[in-house]
């Protein structure tokens, strides 16, 4: 499984070593909640858990990346113009000083949009959200070694949490997340699964959406649309996908034929990596497009 960005502290962002040298800039925080809670409550996310991280990985706003570029998130490089910048990273289980590029956004509250689109984007990141989880605590023990490199880091996140009360953000439920602002499936496009029998399907490692379609004899479309997926979507080891019988896979299809399916490169995206979504090898889809040479971002793909 690829994961496009890797997430670093934030660029002059150095461990904790208390929580009092962040509780001085208790200004910083109420402005960071005040941007991230509607944000994170949209999304179906924790509000607790966008707060801490803001301040974890910005030092409480203080760090040149938050200050001058509105990064509070220390979010990677991925579109416009990069900002390269000094931060360190867990390298062979040392902490090393590196220069990377990173992310500029226009404000606070982009910054935290666009955070919540990375996290409900993907799969990769689907223990942070809240219809899964149990408490905070879940979220952030997901995101350690997924969103951030550092050992410690729910447990910092946890601390800054219970210092400042953080969950009294969290107060209002789980509202329904914004469907068009995120790549997961709306619900309401999911077969109801009373209407016919699954069955569930345990990811192993090398496993695509469509070897398991083949080896249960339904469509692709049809396990996508049953667990709320796109064929964009990454699926996991040890994700569990609910397998509709042949018969119910036969109904999906057919309620809406596709005569022909294209796919818009995205960034970091390679042949083989499209290919496997959707059960080809680099070359059938290489020559499916007439494609000699490289793909580029935008480039639209017949699969």
């Amino acid at each position: 499984m690829r994961t496009k960005h890797k997430f670093l502290f934030g660029a002059a962002a150095v461990a904790l070593t208390s929580l009092g040298a962040v509780k001085a800039q208790a200004m910083s925080v109420q402005e960071l909640a005040e941007a991230a809670t509607p944000v994170a409550n949209e999304y179906g996310l924790y509000p607790s858990v966008m707060i801490a991280q803001g301040i974890l990985e910005s030092s409480a706003g203080q760090s040149a990346l938050a200050v001058n570029y509105n990064n509070i998130f220390g979010v990677k490089y991925t579109s416009g113009a990069p900002v390269y910048l000094p931060t360190q990273e867990f390298i062979d289980g040392q902490m090393q000083n590196v220069i990377e590029p990173f992310q500029s956004y226009g404000s606070v509250a982009e910054a935290c949009v666009a955070q919540a689109q990375l996290l409900r984007g993907s799969f990769l990141y689907s223990g942070v959200w809240r219809e899964n989880t149990s408490s905070y605590q879940d979220a952030t023990a997901w995101l350690q070694g997924r969103y951030a490199t550092d050992p410690n880091y729910a447990a910092k996140l946890n601390a800054l949490i219970a210092e400042y009360g953080l969950t009294a953000y969290d107060g209002g439920g789980v509202a329904a997340p914004s469907t068009t602002s995120y790549a997961t499936a709306s619900p309401a496009s999911t077969p109801a699964t009373s209407a016919y029998g699954l069955q569930s399907y345990t990811v192993k490692k090398g496993d695509t959406v469509y070897d398991i379609a083949a080896q249960y004899g339904v469509t692709m479309d049809a396990i996508l649309a049953q667990n709320g997926l796109q064929a964009t979507d990454h699926i996991m080891i040890g994700q569990v996908l609910q397998i509709p019988l042949a018969a119910a896979s036969t109904a999906v299809s057919t309620a809406a034929p596709a005569v022909s399916r294209t796919y818009t490169v995205q960034s970091g995206d390679t042949l083989t990596s499209i290919a496997s979504v959707y059960g080809l090898t680099a070359d059938e889809l290489a020559a499916m497009n007439g494609i000699t040479g490289n793909i580029y971002p935008g480039q639209t793909l017949s699969v």
